[in-house]
């Protein structure tokens, strides 16, 4: 809070672990590391996505044709056209889908599947499970 006691501190964006791993027979995840991490506004539908072996690149995973369930993984390209004006790109570059507390990533050009995990700690998944 600062001097004046009345400012409420507003989330700038909430954090989500992205995981390399296997996942168990009952859609458990077993964790072998963490490999990056997305950032999702309040109210925004896409996450921006952060590998840390490709510090200087970000990614947008957002949901493919509003489905509940696919998802497509995007890269943004900004460039100014001969006018000066500036361009803008989308390219697809991966495809993910939910899978048991996860959303699970397949990028194009990497073998491993990646995992968005949506609940990252035992608390936050069972207030999910007693509220369903």
């Amino acid at each position: 809070m600062n001097s004046e006691g009345n400012v409420i501190p507003i989330r700038k964006a909430d954090r989500f672990f992205l995981v390399r791993g296997t996942m168990g027979p009952n859609d458990e995840l077993v964790e072998y590391e963490k490999v990056g991490i997305a950032y999702l506004k309040p109210g925004a539908k896409t996450f921006r996505v952060k590998l840390w072996m490709f510090p200087t690149n970000q990614y947008f995973l957002t949901r493919e044709n509003e489905s509940t369930s696919n998802y497509v993984i995007l890269s943004l390209e900004e460039f100014q056209s001969q006018s000066q004006e500036v361009k803008t790109s989308w390219q697809k570059v991966g495809s993910g889908e939910f899978v048991g507390l996860h959303i699970k990533m397949k990028f194009h050009l990497l073998t491993e599947e990646i995992y968005l995990c949506l609940f990252p700690n035992e608390e936050q998944t069972e207030e999910f499970y007693a509220a369903g």
